[in-house]
Parts: C-alpha cells; sequence; structure tokens
C-alpha cells in the first residue's frame, strides 16, 4: 500500500522550553528601566506628607515663604512677619538663616511654603530650586484643610 501525501510524518515531541520570546521581554524591560532611571533621581528634594505627622519642634519656629497667585514672594521668620523679598534677598535671608542656625549647634531651617491655589507649578518648582541654592535641604508645603464634600 503506498502512503498518502496528505499524511503526516510522526517526529518526536520537542519538550525544550523556547527562551526567544522571554530574551526579548527582558530586553524590552531593561531599555524601559534604562529610560526611566533617570527621570527618578531629578528634581527637587520634598518632603512629602505622611499619614500621621509629627509637631514641629517648639524651640525653633519654621520660616514660612508665602508665593502670590501674582508672584510676590513674602517671608515670615522669627520677629518679622510677611516681608517682602525678591530671590536674592531671600537667599541672603535664608542663608544667614541657617548660618546662624548652625553656629548655634541648632537643628536645620525649617522651611515651608504657603502659596495660593492658583499659583502656576512652574512658580513653585522655580520658588523651590531658589531655596535648594539658598542651601535648603527640605522643604514642607502648606495646605489648608479639604472643604467637606456633600454626601448624596
Amino acid at each position: 500500500m503506498k502512503p498518502s501525501p496528505y499524511s503526516r510524518k510522526k517526529s518526536p515531541l520537542n519538550a525544550e522550553m523556547n527562551v526567544v520570546p522571554y530574551i526579548d521581554v527582558m530586553l524590552v524591560l531593561l531599555v524601559i528601566f534604562m529610560v526611566t532611571a533617570p527621570m527618578l533621581t531629578t528634581g527637587v528634594d520634598v518632603d512629602l506628607p505622611k499619614e500621621q505627622t509629627s509637631s514641629l519642634s517648639q524651640n525653633q519656629l519654621p520660616v514660612i515663604i508665602s508665593l502670590t497667585s501674582s508672584g510676590e514672594t513674602f517671608i515670615s521668620y522669627e520677629d518679622n512677619m510677611d516681608v517682602p523679598v525678591s530671590e536674592p534677598e531671600l537667599i541672603d535671608t535664608l542663608s544667614n538663616l541657617q548660618a546662624q542656625s548652625n553656629a548655634e549647634g541648632g537643628q536645620p531651617v525649617q522651611i515651608m511654603i504657603n502659596a495660593d491655589q492658583s499659583n502656576q507649578y512652574g512658580d513653585i518648582v522655580t520658588l523651590m530650586a531658589t531655596l535648594q541654592r539658598a542651601g535648603i535641604q527640605k522643604v514642607g508645603l502648606l495646605t489648608g484643610a479639604p472643604l467637606a464634600t456633600p454626601t448624596l
């Protein structure tokens, strides 16, 4: 009897794993991590709020820097309340306060930014970059209490 031209030749099963798709996936993941890793290390260091926060130290009041929606900058520290400052004056004032704190052996100066809700994100980042130039390592952001949302 003649073999059918449509019959399949039986070959033994190949039980080896095909690793080529896994290598492709790993290379894609490697490229993704290589592209995103530099983005994670740039920017201004900011202490993000936690669920529970500790109170500020009682022996040192924080320096509050206010940024209005019109772009004006004010600083409040010790006995000086809401003093309008320019960028160079802000850097000088903060450098002096930090040097004074270091000379007394105290903690680093605590900085809090108080900005209007309508401020542009870029203005706040520019202010934070100015603080970094002044040698400030940690910055906090002041927020108001959230409004109660009506339940339906």
